[in-house]
């Protein structure tokens, strides 16, 4: 007895004893549409409608297998490697030549996309569900006090006559509660250019409680001399007074993980509209200094004169709300002040006025910024669960997909909700730490595959 009788027998048991004694399959046989005969030999093969061609007899009556035998997988694979690694169509009509897998093509889908030599071909980014927005996005607070900060570059400045040009690059620090943008030129990217970047933007925007940056080395160079600064004057020595003044202004400093850049979108979004506007303007000519701090200073104002909100057809609607109506009409060290907007304005004084005016912006903020934040325009699927000991493959732009490296899951990090979007991978030369976008999650293998495997 043949291996396929044996599968046959096991399958189709009703339909061998029908056709043996001459009767039609049952009606709710998966048989049923193709007229099946029983040969002497006791194989069911397809009745078809091809008797009169000149095809051969095997391939006009190809033998039946069921789509979800272990027999019908292997087989699969098998011409699945002999055919090169070939695609679930050319697979499905290859294989019908001599067998007649049911629901093949389910079948031939499912061993191309478990084939590990394809997958690694062209890999499947991983998306996570999209995360909540973070608190500093949707509570209202003074401009710039939670800031992204990137820089974008090089830029190229003129010397003088004879004297080429030189690099420069552009710090962008961006609020989160806003979206004002503040442009600073560094002349390079040296941790001390970047302090004096930030102290200058500090003091004419007022000092930050957070700032969030991607993991470059020249902010974790600005990151350490500032904890070294603040761990100098928080020394015991120091008088009290000293040590509260310092905590006050202390500024905490955050980190995306590496190769992460999404992390950042709200800052690469500036850079983007920044270097839009740089290059309609320069291309790629140099200009001296005053000439680029000027353009950068127009720049800035017209980055923070884009609407928040959608803009109305309507006349008669209210001018739309920017982020410069958050930059004006508050000293950079104002206190909170009394709610204004339920008094008339006959009974403010000038200052008074003034304050009412910002906490209506403010309100327009609430009311017409924060809603449009509610919805998730990508990667709204429900959360991929994944786990520990995971098989992955690291993404590399700078290499082919064939080159990309393999790597274990060694552990997760959870954020909001439990959803895993870093992870610390285990790979022959080490640790690293990456987003879930950076990794392809291998398919895993069926059940009658794990039981393959672990057989000795």
């Amino acid at each position: 007895m043949c291996l396929v009788q044996l599968v046959q027998q096991e399958a189709f048991p009703k339909e061998l004893k029908a056709l043996f004694t001459n009767e039609p399959v049952h009606r709710g046989s998966k048989l049923r549409w193709f007229n099946p005969v029983l040969t002497k030999a006791g194989i069911i093969r397809i009745g078809g409608r091809l008797a009169n061609s000149s095809i051969p007899e095997e391939t006009k009556h190809p033998m039946v297998i069921p789509g979800n035998h272990k027999f019908s997988k292997l087989l699969a694979s098998s011409y699945h490697k002999t055919l090169l690694h070939a695609g679930p169509q050319l697979l499905l009509n290859s294989i019908r030549l001599r067998f007649w897998p049911l629901e093949g093509r389910n079948l031939c889908r499912l061993t191309t996309h478990r084939c590990l030599m394809c997958y690694r071909a062209k890999p499947k980014l991983q998306q996570q569900f999209m995360a909540q927005l973070p608190a500093p996005r949707i509570t209202a607070a003074r401009p710039f006090t939670t800031t992204g900060v990137d820089y974008f570059g090089p830029v190229y400045i003129h010397q003088g006559y004879r004297k080429g040009s030189t690099k420069a690059y552009v710090a962008v620090f961006i609020c989160f509660c806003t979206k004002a943008v503040h442009l600073e030129l560094v002349s390079d990217l040296s941790t001390a250019r970047f302090i004096q970047a930030l102290r200058r933007f500090t003091a004419r925007r007022g000092k930050c409680s957070d700032i969030y940056s991607d993991n470059g080395t020249n902010f974790v160079g600005a990151r350490n001399s500032i904890a070294e600064l603040l761990r100098n004057l928080r020394d015991r020595n120091h008088h009290e007074a000293i040590q509260e003044e310092c905590s006050n202004n202390g500024i905490t400093w955050h980190f995306n993980p590496p190769a992460a850049p999404h992390f950042g979108g709200l800052w690469e979004a500036a850079v983007r509209s920044a270097k839009k506007h740089l290059l309609r303007v320069l291309g790629n000519s140099s200009v001296s200094y005053e000439d680029f701090t000027t353009l950068l200073a127009q720049v800035e104002g017209c980055l923070n004169s884009r609407p928040l909100t959608q803009l109305s057809d309507d006349p008669t609607d209210l001018q739309p709300l920017t982020p410069a109506h958050f930059l004006v009409g508050s000293s950079l060290q104002a206190l909170p002040d009394k709610n204004y907007n339920s008094v008339p304005a006959n009974r403010l004084s000038h200052w008074q006025l003034i304050q009412q005016q910002l906490q209506h912006f403010w309100r327009r903020w609430h009311t017409e910024y924060l809603s449009q934040l509610q919805a998730r325009v990508k990667n709204w699927q429900p959360a991929v669960n994944i786990e520990p000991g995971r098989l992955v493959i690291i993404v590399d732009e700078n290499q082919p997909p064939m080159k990309w490296k393999l790597a274990r899951i060694h552990q997760i990090h959870p954020g909001d909700g439990g959803v895993v979007r870093v992870v610390t991978l285990r790979t022959s030369t080490g640790y690293l730490t990456r987003p879930v976008t950076k990794i392809c999650l291998l398919p895993l293998p069926s059940t009658d595959e794990e039981k393959t495997s672990n057989q000795p």
